[in-house]
């Protein structure tokens, strides 16, 4: 059981298997009051007494991560953009204390987390997150996030997931160097920005275009685990008879995590079945688009070096792999493939857009692509992850904020920019519907009915919500 201690074991697993706590994840968070060993020595102890009233024993060894409180919400009377200068501090932590007894890896600068149940920094949260805290004049708090990825990437050689001992196995979508350039742009010093974090640029590259994430010329989220997570280790358990048939479930349950998209229909065999999760097995072309960003910057920061040639080339080549095979000249839109034949796999979803983004759809693609997403993904309140409804969070009829940014942006980029201000006022609609209805920002958006939740997946609707807060702030900026 990687990153726990082993002392801990039984204990953890009675806990996790005890159906006493709602949310699993707040067993794995809890600070430890006490030695490991100490705890491990009462537990023995009291279980050698007798049965063990788990949460009193729980209440007496252990302390809850910080509850998120009620600073999420304020008044709808006093509007979105005040409550939102309001909640940032509810959001930002200073400096770990490392001699903490808990899962937490310390941060040496400050930061700001997600919200709700994640009281850590997450990856792909915190480069939307900094676009609100830049558009906000917080240039300080997004730099010291900076250094925090950049330590974290010269200790292991990428960003974790989040900053959770238990994720040290997977990281997220790197948005790192789009991050960089961001923070360049916004303290008007582009280049320096990108040659100050250049080397861990190339430490991040390393990560997703090497090792097992690469498979046969392309990009694929990954796992180092294997088994049963260890944030949801319970729910887990129940898969336990699947995973026996099938060997790389965890594994390929754990890599949808690291892509951000947990759970999707996009690494289903079956979109209505979880239990034919497959992500191993797919390109992204979200991926790769990140990739091909990284690779575009990284040509900019070694700018008159033969290692800049070596970059641009990489990038256009990986452009065109994007164009060629991602995108299926029929339907007009841009597609997973499946590794081990090259097939598309027919589930549209707003990671289709990233090409957009990224700059690898042709001016022919790019009008195809944004019809389709027009036709299949744009609702009422915004843009669907993916039209199929399966009951997972990055299904309909969820939207989430990344990928409406990613979408706007992209659709800007190639000249769309009526069908990108229709999609940015919908969603900016949705925010405010849902503010003024309760006093808060949150995780993901019902697009379909902006009033009802979003729903589905292994967690209730978390309060918040950084990057839902920093992608509004980016999208009124200038209004």
């Amino acid at each position: 059981m990687e990153h726990l201690d082993r002392s801990l074991e039984a204990l953890f697993i009675d806990l996790h298997c005890s159906g006493l706590w709602e949310d699993e994840k707040a067993i794995s968070d809890a600070m430890l009051l006490a030695p490991a060993e100490e705890i491990r020595a009462a537990y023995a102890a009291a279980r050698a007494a007798g049965p063990v009233d788990l949460r009193a024993f729980h209440a007496r060894w252990f302390r809850p991560a910080e509850p998120p409180g009620g600073g999420y919400r304020t008044d709808p009377a006093h509007g979105p953009l005040e409550h939102l200068e309001a909640v940032w501090p509810h959001l930002a932590r200073p400096a770990d204390d490392p001699a903490e007894r808990s899962a937490r890896i310390p941060l040496a600068h400050p930061y700001v987390i997600a919200g709700g149940r994640f009281q850590e920094a997450y990856y792909w949260d915190s480069f939307f997150t900094g676009l609100g805290l830049l558009r906000s004049g917080r240039h300080g708090l997004a730099r010291a996030m900076l250094d925090n990825f950049a330590d974290a990437i010269d200790r292991f050689g990428f960003v974790p997931n989040g900053f959770r001992s238990y994720f040290l196995t997977r990281s997220q979508p790197p948005f790192f160097a789009p991050m960089v350039a961001a923070y360049g742009d916004a303290t008007g010093d582009r280049a320096g920005a990108l040659a100050r974090y250049l080397p861990q640029m190339e430490a991040e590259h390393r990560f997703f275009a090497g090792g097992p994430r690469l498979l046969g010329g392309l990009a694929r989220y990954w796992d180092d685990g294997d088994g049963p997570r260890i944030e949801m280790y319970a729910t887990d358990l129940g898969w336990q008879d699947h995973a026996a048939a099938h060997p790389g479930f965890f594994r390929d349950l754990r890599a949808a995590c690291e892509s951000g998209w947990d759970f999707s229909s996009r690494w289903l065999a079956d979109p209505q079945d979880l239990g034919t999760i497959r992500t191993t097995q797919i390109w992204p072309v979200d991926l790769n688009c990140l990739i091909l960003r990284m690779e575009e910057l990284l040509a900019e920061a070694a700018a008159g070096t033969a290692r800049a040639e070596n970059w641009r080339a990489a990038a256009d080549a990986r452009r065109r792999a994007i164009s060629d095979r991602f995108f299926d000249p029929e339907r007009g839109y841009f597609f997973d493939l499946l590794a081990d034949d090259g097939s598309q796999i027919p589930v549209t979803s707003a990671a289709g857009l990233f090409p957009l983004w990224a700059g690898a759809a042709t001016p022919e693609q790019a009008v195809r692509a944004a019809s389709w997403a027009e036709e299949r993904l744009l609702r009422p309140g915004g843009l669907l992850a993916t039209d199929i409804e399966s009951g997972q969070q990055w299904d309909s009829p969820n939207g989430w904020a990344p990928l409406q940014w990613i979408a706007v942006r992209g659709l800007e980029r190639y000249g769309h920019g009526k069908l990108a201000a229709e999609l940015r006022q919908r969603w900016l609609a949705t925010c405010d519907a849902v503010f003024r209805a309760t006093g808060k920002f949150v995780e993901k958006y019902n697009v379909l009915d902006p009033l009802a939740p979003g729903g589905g997946g292994e967690y209730a609707l978390q309060d918040g919500f950084g990057w839902t807060n920093g992608v509004y702030l980016d999208f009124t900026a200038g209004d």
